[in-house]
């Protein structure tokens, strides 16, 4: 039987069109004229359907007379397709606006001292300085300036008027009518000077996508231009705080400019505290990203770092740093008794190139997209930032007459390096800086300058000796400067040590010794010659001879040297006692240590093959410049490379260095407080490239975990792993880090590969048939840990 088919009108609608048009084509007809081709349809995703968004400013301007912001801008996702209903959003955006200035500008007379002692301060000395203003400042609680209260399109449009439009194909406009709210401070909109704009997408859609974006643009050409104060490069804060999105803020990015927007350098906070007496303490503090930085790192300085040099008595002064005993300082306990904050600052606080260019930076030498502002810091020219790190230690609210008005010239008007003066500002925190002016002493350490000669190896005797000179800046060191200290065992010894190891000369990949210490005499000269018994095995790896005995090349370490320096100087002092051998020795001076740096020389005295290393230890610098690690408030191997801190992590009696910096027993970037800032999963912080594939695990076994001894009786052994399963199992056979199913199991699947873990055998951890890099290569690596 047939089927039949029903065709519905619209088909047959379509047949009836078609047969006329092609009737009207037969008789040579026409329908008229054709119209214009129309515009290709908006390629476009909705916001609320948007992973990722980003804006672009195309142009901004201000317009004087009707006093209203005016600008347009894109919105796309990072493909760049354009993302449409922004508008429909309530409150999407925020939006700074501000531009450059003076201090002066800003600057509210106040009155100094009381009664017939009164004063009328009326300017600041350094009022021509440059800094940025917000045209949106605000106020709160009793403080008269905290900062830039953001514009948004939604809360503050008038009523009756469109904010934000959109103009199509992802193209927006924002038209902010009297936006320039300055809060009673004495300036205005000004044409001649550089303006800019903040805009922050503020968790918008149904993702809450946050992105941030700085224009600025010269009002006379209505061009944009780059950043006209950046005084920092932020990667600075971004190797520190890595892996962080917002380092502080939820939604505010990772930029200087959206820091210095509204962390203006007028911006002051206020606060309170109860002092040791139980009185009220009422104060302000400098609230600009300035004052705020240097504060909050600070208050989080590792314990230990606050014996060093002058810190409680310079900066942790409650009575004259108020803001850091009861604002800042981390270490000071909250109501229920606990530590404030996390004290995991890794660096000295006087170390202003932590952060700052070096002081030997030029205008032709600053990095790219740095402003010549960047220079200021060691121009001892900022009245206040001093006090940002010391409160009001000393004449802090100095202030001078200058033609009849009475100026703020702070500590920087004694304590300053340039027009004849000498008693240092910013390069009093230096030593060695070449200027005539007052220096660290406790700095000076880091120009002692090591040398080694007459390197003798007799094998018969496996004896190493070799002659060391000490010098600074060409002057002997001598035990006139190196005291005499106890030891642990209460013997007095030389304040110094000479640690040796050796490399294999053609893959130089790891120690191979034992770590060996010379015995230091001194010579005639003043000179010192160093011996070493080379037939040591104190540390379970093979003798010192063992490996010289196969033309291995040396690795020689002075590390630790304290030597005697006048105060305020890097000059050498002699010390108080120095010809008495049967007591400590007296420094009237400073005493500070050398840079212990490891030197790899041949027995002929050439250049040896130097150790690799798969960390970069610039990246190491980058957050604990300038003394790597303070113990006991002390130095501890100073600003010690990492081919020092293997002498004793490798070829010493300490887990090795990949357990100790992993953080395998909870110690270093093992610490939670500090994976918050640098997760041991974020390998490019410390590698650089795919250095840290398995393909370069070291070709020795690596100490797991150091002994446990209890009156003198080993509780529990050394033990050791295999090259690559240390190199895993130091995150993922820890109790510091919940990974995957478990220590236990990535043990397992280690040891089931072939790999050793934990084990109190070192040739057994040497056997060296583990094949984890069959499958986790460097891609691999980075995939699982999510690398780009």
């Amino acid at each position: 039987m047939m089927k039949r088919y029903s065709i519905s009108t619209a088909v047959k609608t379509a047949f009836g069109v078609g047969a006329l048009s092609l009737a009207l084509v037969g008789c040579n007809g026409s329908d008229g004229q054709d119209g214009e081709i129309g515009q290709p349809g908006e390629i476009s995703i909705d916001i609320n359907s948007a992973s990722a968004v980003q804006t672009k400013v195309e142009q901004a301007a201000y317009d004087e007379a009707s006093k209203t912001l005016t600008f347009e801008f894109t919105l796309t996702n990072p493909n760049g397709v354009a993302v449409t209903g922004l508008e429909t959003l309530k409150d999407p955006l925020r939006i700074a606006f501000g531009r450059m200035g003076t201090r002066s500008e800003t600057f509210t007379p106040y009155t100094q001292g009381e009664g017939e002692n009164a004063v009328e301060v009326t300017a600041r000395a350094d009022g021509e300085e440059q800094i940025w203003l917000s045209y949106r400042n605000t106020t709160k609680d009793t403080a008269p300036m905290t900062g830039t209260n953001n514009w948004r399109p939604t809360r503050d449009c008038p009523e009756g008027e469109t904010c934000l439009s959109y103009l199509g194909q992802g193209k927006y406009q924002i038209t902010a009518p009297n936006i320039i709210e300055t809060n009673g401070l004495d300036y205005d909109y000004d044409a001649n000077q550089i303006h800019g704009i903040y805009v922050i997408t503020y968790g918008v859609g149904e993702n809450k996508l946050k992105n941030v974006e700085a224009y600025y643009w010269d009002p006379l050409t209505e061009q944009s231009v780059s950043s006209p104060k950046r005084s920092l490069e932020m990667e600075t804060c971004t190797n520190c705080h890595v892996g962080q999105d917002h380092i502080r803020h939820g939604n505010y990015g990772n930029t200087a400019e959206g820091c210095g927007f509204c962390h203006t350098d007028y911006t002051v906070y206020s606060g309170s505290g109860v002092d040791a007496n139980g009185d009220a303490v009422e104060f302000t503090f400098d609230g600009s990203i300035k004052g705020l930085v240097h504060a909050v790192h600070t208050g989080i300085t590792e314990t230990d770092r606050r014996e060093l040099a002058k810190f409680n008595k310079v900066i942790a002064d409650a009575g004259k740093n108020p803001a850091f005993a009861y604002q800042f300082d981390g270490a000071a306990l909250d109501s229920n008794g606990e530590p404030k904050s996390a004290l995991n600052f890794p660096a000295s606080t006087a170390d202003c190139q932590q952060c700052h260019v070096s002081y030997e930076t030029t205008a032709d030498t600053l990095p790219q997209g740095v402003t010549t502002h960047a220079l200021s810091w060691f121009a001892d020219m900022d009245v206040k930032s001093c006090q940002t790190c010391h409160g009001n230690y000393h004449y802090g609210d100095r202030t001078d007459v200058v033609e009849d008005t009475t100026v703020l010239t702070g500590c920087v008007s004694c304590h300053n390096s340039h027009e004849g003066s000498t008693r240092g500002g910013a390069f009093r925190h230096f030593a060695g800086t070449g200027i005539n002016s007052r220096e660290a002493a406790s700095q000076a350490g880091m120009l002692i300058e090591t040398a080694y000669s007459n390197i003798n190896w007799d094998s018969t005797s496996s004896v190493l000796s070799f002659t060391m000179n000490l010098s600074r800046d060409g002057q002997a060191i001598t035990t006139d400067h190196i005291p005499l200290i106890l030891n642990r065992s209460n013997q007095l010894v030389l304040a110094a040590n000479v640690y040796v190891n050796a490399v294999d000369s053609q893959n130089p990949d790891a120690y191979l010794a034992s770590r060996s210490t010379g015995t230091l005499n001194q010579n005639t000269d003043g000179s010192f010659s160093v011996t070493v018994d080379a037939t040591s095995t104190s540390y379970t790896l093979p003798a010192l001879a063992d490996a010289l005995n196969k033309g291995a090349d040396l690795a020689i370490t002075a590390g630790d040297i304290k030597v005697c320096f006048n105060n305020k100087s890097s000059d050498l002092k002699v010390l108080d006692n120095a010809a008495n051998t049967t007591e400590e020795g007296i420094c009237s001076g400073v005493l500070s240590s050398n840079l212990a740096t490891t030197q790899f020389i041949k027995i002929d005295g050439t250049a040896g093959a130097e150790r690799t290393s798969a960390a970069n230890y610039e990246s190491c610098r980058n957050c604990h410049n300038n003394d790597m690690v303070a113990r006991h408030g002390a130095t501890h191997y100073r600003n010690a490379d990492l081919h020092t801190c293997a002498q004793c992590h490798e070829g010493g009696d300490y887990n090795s260095l990949i357990v100790r910096v992993h953080g395998t027993f909870g110690k270093a970037h093992g610490r939670e407080d500090v994976q918050a800032l640098v997760s041991s999963a974020q390998c490019s912080a410390c590698h650089n490239d795919d250095d840290f594939a398995l393909e370069n695990a070291r070709s020795t076994a690596m100490r797991w975990d150091k002994a446990v001894t209890s009156n003198g009786v080993i509780t529990k052994p050394t033990t050791f792993s295999s090259p690559q399963a240390g190199v895993c199992a130091s995150c993922h056979v820890s109790d510091s880090y919940d990974i995957g199913n478990g220590k236990d199991a990535a043990k397992a699947h280690i040891e089931s590969m072939g790999g050793v873990v934990d084990t109190e055998s070192y040739s057994e951890a040497s056997l060296n048939g583990e094949s984890c890099s069959t499958c986790h290569k460097a891609d691999s690596v980075k995939q699982y840990h999510n690398l780009k």
